[in-house]
């Protein structure tokens, strides 16, 4: 009896609960029915089918102010009603439960902190039992950028298909295709080589609702390593063969394999370490004038490349032949000329590659004997380069190649950066560069004023780099230009060079601007035409003393290394020669307050950047308190300090799905995405409080430059081979990063004793800072 009356308690209980829950529930139902308008901010609303009873729903939440969330369902054609859920603040999930049988509707409402209550989601209609699960999937690597996806449904039923992949150490998966219905195949192509991938699929009933992954852990496998190239060989004697190739992977080791007329078939002939290129092939099988097929792959502990082509060398050794050189007179064509040190060969192989080209390609045949050939179909300005291969038609048997020859396809280079020095008022110096090692001589010209003729006024020996005129006024204005000619009577012509020794106009409109507390930009106007510099002055004890120089046709200056709170007058002088122009108007500035933060002391290599930044209001961080320097910082707040100290903060506005415009830094991402500098990824999202990476900092900081039409310098990423994870870096943004690298922006670490760029740790406020000063301050 006990036993029972606590059994009915506890239904009564429930009772209750229950009562309590519809009691809820109409009440909401009555405030939904004046609930019909959307939220100024909405979400998209998905669903996953746990079971044929049940499903999961997820949303964003963007709001601050909201005090509930309510999920609403309409069955068929009925009308919406509140679930029976309890869903807290700040939720973005939920589960129902339902009957098969019906089409229903979902959406979700949300009732602010004034309770107003507003639809915040989109409408999901789905129909229990329209889509199932899928039960089989198989992965299959094909190549080095590819990998082959095959997948099936219960009943050989088909439906919409979604794919999600994540590489190996990531925890969050991605979608990366839709597959429509009759489609179960997908090959993956946007992959890296050597990596691992899993995969999973889910059928989708719709663009809302699909059903769980299979399977939930993924299946993985390995893309293919990048295969060896450029595999070459030939007979060292009799009985040694010599291998070559180009390595395009960060293998573990090298197998060769090796197939010989006896056998028919590759076996294994010898295993080399990483990074080995060479390979000499001494086995005492190996028998003379027999040919033999040869194949190689790289190789890790979990995966393999695809072979490299196959070649056959014979055991028959030829000698190479030697002292290849090139030439080329006319800019239309090359000759090669070399020596045969062979008495048996049937002719020989002219191999060619063009300009950066880095791929030799076969490009012409010549007959036993030759030892020169004339290449007809080069361009003017073009650079070429050239090998020579011996050869045996009839049993594939090859000498090792002749020095390698580069000739640049020009009639004669030109003398380069012809520029001047004043001497006197009578006599001026010329100076350029001699970029021909062929000329006979040179020729100075000289015209006077713009409509003048040119005249030869001296020959000079080759070699010539100097040239005193001291027949020169300062009344007159002076063109020259440097002739350069050889034995075959090609010429060309430096660049030409105005001279005018007249006292230049002075600048006007002078103007200064404090932009930190130890730096004042300067402008003004310029009205000389034959200045050669600009020299700018300040007052010191009531004597102006000069501080700088700046280029000539130039019209602004930075005047650093000033002090804080400093109150300063410029001016500004034309230079022509030993020629001053008279002074500029005078200007005033006063530098701005020195900005200190309490905790630099160990980050003193950033201190100054820190200041400097500082009293130019880059940072948020008042002055007088901690920066925290060596604290990670956001990809927001890295594009702030970028944009500000660049004063690239532009009136605009975007829609993106994780950037609100009550975001801290909404107006500077904005900004940058506006000019190109960052851009969302294809679920339109900026990852705003991400911590970023120094890959990230460096791309963002070249796209920044390039936005405020001062593009960094391009570098070949060759510069980075120097540091250990240069194979490991992104190939696509490696061009960027070399620019970063190579103008100072960025520095490598040292790890046990080796360089490292470290591209995929985070980003420090302090070293932000740095790399945005050093940005404002190029050359």
């Amino acid at each position: 009896m006990r036993s029972l009356h606590s059994g009915n308690k506890n239904i009564l209980r429930y009772i209750k609960k229950a009562s309590l829950v519809l009691v809820l529930a109409i009440l909401i139902q009555s405030i939904y029915i004046a609930g019909t308008a959307h939220a100024l901010v909405t979400s998209k609303l998905t669903g996953v089918i746990i079971s044929d009873l049940q499903i999961s729903f997820k949303w964003g939440d963007y709001l601050t102010n909201e005090k509930q969330y309510y999920l609403e369902r309409k069955t068929d054609a009925g009308s919406y009603e509140v679930r029976p859920i309890t869903i807290y603040t700040n939720a973005t999930s939920c589960t129902d439960y339902y009957e098969t049988g019906h089409t229903y509707t979902y959406r979700v409402k949300v009732l602010d902190a004034d309770n107003n209550l507003y639809i915040y989601t989109d409408e999901i209609i789905f129909r229990p039992g329209d889509v199932q699960k899928p039960d089989s999937l198989t992965v299959t690597p094909i190549s080095s950028n590819q990998i082959d996806l095959k997948w099936g449904y219960p009943g050989n039923k088909a439906y919409n298909t979604i794919i999600e992949r994540r590489a190996e150490g990531e925890t969050s998966w991605g979608e990366i295709a839709r597959v429509g219905i009759g489609e179960n195949t997908y090959s993956d192509k946007s992959i890296w080589s050597g990596e691992r991938y899993y995969y999973r699929v889910r059928a989708a009933a719709n663009d809302s609702v699909v059903t769980p992954a299979y399977p939930d852990e993924g299946k993985s496998a390995y893309s293919f390593l990048y295969k060896p190239t450029e595999l070459y060989g030939f007979a060292l004697s009799s009985y040694q063969i010599q291998l070559t190739w180009k390595d395009n992977s960060i293998e573990t080791a090298f197998i060769i394999e090796r197939k010989s007329p006896d056998e028919g078939v590759f076996k294994e002939a010898a295993v080399v370490p990483q990074n080995v290129t060479a390979f000499i092939d001494s086995d005492t099988k190996l028998k003379p004038n027999t040919t033999y097929s040869y194949r190689i792959k790289a190789v890790t502990g979990a995966t393999a490349s695809e072979y490299s082509e196959v070649i056959n060398i014979t055991t028959t050794y030829l000698k190479p032949p030697g002292s290849l050189t090139s030439s080329c007179t006319d800019g239309k064509s090359v000759q090669l000329q070399w020596q045969d040190f062979t008495d048996n060969e049937t002719g020989f192989e002219i191999w060619r590659k063009t300009g950066t080209d880095s791929v030799w390609e076969l490009y012409e045949s010549m007959g036993r004997n030759a030892t020169t050939f004339t290449d007809l179909t080069v361009s003017l300005e073009g650079s070429y380069s050239y090998k020579v291969r011996a050869k045996i038609n009839t049993n594939s048997v090859y000498s090792d190649f002749s020095n390698e020859t580069t000739v640049w396809s020009s009639t004669i280079t030109a003398p380069a950066n012809l520029t001047y020095e004043t001497v006197s008022q009578n006599e001026i110096k010329l100076t350029w560069q001699d970029t021909s090692n062929i000329e006979t001589g040179f020729r100075v010209e000289r015209k006077l004023g713009l409509g003048g003729e040119w005249f030869t006024i001296s020959y000079l020996e080759p070699n010539a780099v100097t040239y005193n005129d001291k027949w020169i006024n300062d009344t007159d204005t002076f063109f020259y230009r440097i002739k350069v000619f050889d034995r075959a009577n090609s010429v060309n012509y430096s660049n030409e060079l105005m001279v005018s020794l007249k006292k230049p106009e002075a600048p006007s409109q002078l103007a200064a601007n404090a932009l930190s507390s130890n730096e004042v930009f300067l402008t003004w106007k310029d009205n000389s035409s034959n200045e050669s510099q600009f020299v700018i002055e300040v007052m010191q004890y009531y004597y102006f003393r000069e501080v700088g120089r700046a280029a000539s046709n130039t019209a602004y200056f930075i005047c650093k290394d000033l002090n804080p709170e400093k109150t300063l007058t410029f001016r500004v002088r034309a230079v022509n020669g030993n020629s001053l122009s008279d002074p500029s108007n005078e200007v005033v500035a006063t530098t701005k307050k020195k900005v200190a933060y309490s905790d630099l002391s160990g980050v003193s290599w950033a201190a100054e950047a820190i200041s400097s930044l500082g009293s130019r209001n880059v940072f948020d961080i008042p002055p007088d308190t901690r920066f925290y320097p060596s604290q990670k910082i956001t990809k927001g707040e890295y594009c702030a300090i970028v944009i500000r100290t660049l004063d690239l903060v532009k009136s605009s506005a975007g829609s993106y799905s994780d950037v609100t415009s009550r975001h801290r830094y909404y107006k500077e991402l904005m900004s940058a995405a506006k000019l190109g500098i960052i851009a969302p990824d294809k679920n339109n999202r900026l990852y705003p409080d991400s911590t970023i990476t120094r890959e990230q900092a460096g791309i963002i900081l070249a796209q920044a430059l390039k936005a405020k039409g001062t593009p960094l310098p391009y570098k070949d990423s060759s510069v980075l081979r120097q540091f250990a994870d240069y194979k490991s870096m992104t190939p696509a943004s490696t061009d960027k990063i070399a620019a970063v690298y190579g103008a100072g922006l960025m520095t490598g670490k040292i790890k046990a004793g080796r360089p490292y760029l470290d591209l995929s740790s985070s980003v420090t406020r302090a070293e932000a800072a740095v790399m945005a000063y050093k940005a404002i301050n190029l050359k």
